[in-house]
This record gives C-alpha cells, sequence and structure tokens, in this order.
C-alpha cells in the first residue's frame, strides 16, 4: 500500500510541475527574448561588436519565433506527458491511451534535440544580420545535451512501446477472468 501511495504522490508532484512548466516556460522566455540585449551588455560576454545594442524590435521578435518554432515540440509533448501523468495521479497505469500519450512526449523530446542545432544557427544569423558584410556570423552547434536528449526520448519511446505491450497483456488476461 505505502508503494502506491509514493507512486501517487510522485505522479502528482510531476503533474504540478509539468503544468507548472507550461505557464512558466513561455512568461520567462519572452521576458529572456526582450531583455536578451540589456542582459548580454551587462555580462559582457558577448563582444559590443558582434551584436547591434539595442537590438531592433523585429530582430526580438524573429528570436521569439525561432525559439517557439523550437519549443513546438516540447510544448506538444509537455501536453501529452500532462495527461499522462493525469491518468496515473487516478492509477490508470496500464491505461489505452497512456503508450500514445508517451509516444507524443518523447517524440517531443527528439523533436526538440532535432530542431536545436538549426535554430541556434538560425537565431545567430538573426542576431547579426544587422552588422556590415565580414562581420555577420554563423554558429553551429551540436552539443552534448541534443544528444542525451534524443537519447532519452528514444529511450522513452521504447518505453512506452512496452507499456503498449504491458497493457495488451493486462487486457488479454481481464478478457480470461
Amino acid at each position: 500500500m505505502a508503494r502506491k501511495d509514493r507512486t501517487t504522490v510522485v505522479c502528482r508532484i510531476l503533474y504540478y510541475g509539468c503544468a507548472l512548466s507550461l505557464w512558466l516556460l513561455p512568461a520567462v522566455l519572452l521576458w529572456v527574448w526582450f531583455c536578451a540585449d540589456l542582459i548580454a551588455a551587462q555580462n559582457g560576454m558577448i563582444p559590443v561588436k558582434a551584436i547591434p545594442f539595442p537590438l531592433l524590435v523585429s530582430t526580438k521578435v524573429g528570436m521569439v519565433l525561432i525559439t517557439l518554432l523550437l519549443l513546438a515540440p516540447t510544448y506538444w509533448g509537455l501536453f501529452a506527458l500532462r495527461r499522462f501523468l493525469k491518468a496515473c495521479c487516478a492509477e490508470d497505469y496500464l491505461g489505452a491511451q497512456n503508450s500514445r500519450l508517451l509516444k507524443r512526449f518523447a517524440l517531443g523530446l527528439m523533436g526538440t534535440a532535432i530542431l536545436s542545432p538549426v535554430c541556434g544557427a538560425v537565431l545567430s544569423v538573426l542576431l547579426t544580420m544587422h552588422n556590415p558584410p565580414g562581420q555577420r556570423m554563423l554558429a553551429i552547434s551540436l552539443g552534448s545535451n541534443q544528444i542525451i536528449l534524443a537519447g532519452v526520448g528514444g529511450l522513452i519511446f521504447l518505453l512506452a512501446n512496452l507499456l503498449k505491450r504491458a497493457s495488451l497483456i493486462a487486457e488479454e488476461h481481464a478478457q480470461i477472468i
């Protein structure tokens, strides 16, 4: 009984964390992108000649749109994860839709991992677009974060397939009894 209660508590904590992130993530990103020039100027890590300060409103809007494109698969996955966790909070672990929801979350993680280097390159071009010729930049990065995110997404996808098999076996056993 205690194990079941712990599982429900963890599911509830994850559910509320997921729901909260769906609200906080866009608010924080909008604040960061609309204050990016001030943050970068105070940080001192980006040379003043690399990016023109203050950033134009059109550049800021472009950065927000590119970031939203990057976050679209993540958001799609987080909505599915929230529904999956809601079902788990109701102790419906082997529900018919749970494997599908978990697969959507996994695909969202993998989509974000794939889009991340592309969006980063577009952002670097967007930030230096108004620089004179010779000072425009293209930065392409592929790091361990993207590789790990794609790997975790693949692992969750595999677990979702196993959950589907388990739910089919449970359904078959319920029909026998």
